[in-house]
């Protein structure tokens, strides 16, 4: 059930029994389907009149509404867009509209981050630059417009083929994208200036689809919880279950809900991006050589490369997994500091290091800055789940259901992560990594207009709390840090 809708018409048959253009008899075609008010553009007419000669006097309307979008060759399915609009990352999926297969998938850095790693410094950027929000736009539009065409250059088709989209990110992201003032984003209490969902027409915008497509954009629900957590939490039905939930999408701002008898808490948490690589010396993002898993026994280090390519760098999973493998053996202590007896351990100008590996052309090693790094993310992500916890009058052991969600999440070791303290200790069996499920979530608004309007309803029922008016949170931030 998308919002678009196809109408295939034959002119080849004479309804009117009057000799009529192309254009005439397009148009009384609508209104004998029902489309009284649905107009013509002219722009379309030199498309539709090709498509007519080429296809014995056959086409595909597509409309939205009223709204007449596109035509199509008679053969030819209508296609979608489903994007997650990601701080650091953009991942795409270009999907068949009357099948719901997805054709075709594809991701790229978000380009805005030449202008900003964060939703902070991009919104600094906005306010201290003229047209920096337009500069920001621009950039993610321009990303997009690649991706459409590499998606739908898969199929032998141009982005001219996609007739509507979804775009889900974060509340920074989504008003960047939509044109939307984010000053108030920046400052307290991080009121967005749009909370309810939007459709664009994505030309208005600088998206290169169909000539009438839309984009739907869904509800944010507060200054850093957007429409990717609620495309996650219609993805993964956390919603529909009595029990307790705890779901979180992990990623340069981290999002988490908390469902509890009848109640359904959120919050937001500045995780930062080094679970991306950065700020890490040899950290890098997730590539064909970067070190994804770390096992030390001994004197041995064990590594896992992605793809089995020679190490380069290290990503988020592989820092995560030296940090808590190094406090395992005892090489680092509960506060991140490396134990200077250990002569595993090499000393750089009078500094402890970690090396993971080490050939001729280059050295990966950890050093206190890089432990700490890790130690502020993941302390950003378990004070948010504390006060969530709290607020609730919930203790972790209740938590019958741990959704970790997002691309970097499906490869976390979870054992690492309650080693580390980032998530609280429960049976592994209570865990779930449902991968990129705001992607998911996009895909089943695309599909459908009754989950958008499930979407918009979940508005009223969510409580946000906005962790810096909690007055001891510090205290819970604090707590967490340790290792």
């Amino acid at each position: 059930n998308p919002a678009v809708k196809r109408l295939d018409i034959d002119l080849s048959i004479d309804i009117s029994g009057q000799k009529l253009s192309a254009a005439e008899s397009v148009r009384e075609t609508l209104k004998v389907n029902g489309y009284l008010h649905t107009d013509l553009p002219e722009a379309l007419i030199p498309r539709l009149t090709r498509l007519l000669e080429e296809h014995s006097q056959k086409a595909a309307l597509v409309l939205n509404g009223h709204q007449l979008v596109t035509a199509l060759p008679p053969d030819q399915h209508m296609l979608g867009l489903a994007v997650d609009l990601g701080t650091t990352k953009l991942a795409a999926f270009l999907v068949d509209l009357e099948t719901g297969q997805t054709l075709a998938s594809g991701g790229a850095i978000n380009p805005q981050v030449a202008y900003g790693e964060d939703v902070i410094s991009r919104i600094q950027f906005a306010d201290e630059h003229k047209d920096g929000a337009a500069t920001l736009q621009k950039a993610v539009v321009e990303g997009l417009n690649i991706l459409a065409a590499e998606l739908t250059a898969k199929v032998g088709l141009t982005p001219a083929a996609i007739v509507d989209g979804v775009i889900a990110g974060n509340t920074a992201m989504h008003h960047l994208l939509a044109g939307l003032p984010v000053h108030n984003l920046g400052t307290a209490p991080y009121h967005p200036s749009q909370v309810e969902a939007m459709t664009l027409a994505a030309n208005k915008i600088g998206l290169k689809l169909a000539e009438n497509a839309s984009v739907y954009l869904p509800p944010n629900i507060a200054g850093f919880v957007g429409g990717d957590h609620i495309a996650m939490l219609l993805a993964t039905r956390a919603r529909h279950t009595l029990k307790t939930v705890l779901a979180l999408d992990i990623g340069t701002n981290t999002e988490i809900s908390l469902l509890h008898k009848g109640r359904h808490l959120a919050c937001s948490c500045a995780s930062g991006p080094a679970f991306e690589g950065a700020h890490i010396r040899s950290g890098l993002r997730a590539i064909p050589g970067a070190i994804e898993r770390v096992f030390i026994e001994g004197s041995e280090v064990k590594l896992q490369t992605i793809e089995d390519q020679p190490a380069v760098g290290i990503c988020g999973s592989g820092i995560l997994d030296a940090v808590a493998e190094l406090r395992r053996n005892d090489l680092i202590d509960h506060r991140g500091a490396f134990n200077k007896q250990d002569e595993r351990l090499v000393m750089r100008d009078g500094q402890p290091e970690f090396v993971l590996t080490s050939t001729d052309q280059q050295e990966i090693a950890l050093n206190r800055q890089d432990v700490q790094e890790i130690q502020l993310a993941k302390a950003a992500i378990r004070s948010g789940i504390e006060v969530l916890l709290r607020e609730a009058d919930c203790s972790a052991d209740e938590i019958d259901l741990f959704l970790v969600a997002g691309a970097f999440g499906t490869y976390l070791d979870l054992t690492n992560c309650q080693r580390i303290g980032m998530f609280p200790h429960l049976a592994l069996k209570r865990f779930r990594q449902v991968g990129n499920a705001a992607g998911s979530g996009a895909r089943e608004l695309l599909l459908s207009t009754d989950k958008r309007a499930e979407a918009e309803s979940m508005l009223e029922k969510i409580e946000y709390i906005e962790l810096t008016t909690v007055k001891d949170y510090v205290e819970f931030y604090m707590d967490a840090i340790g290792l």
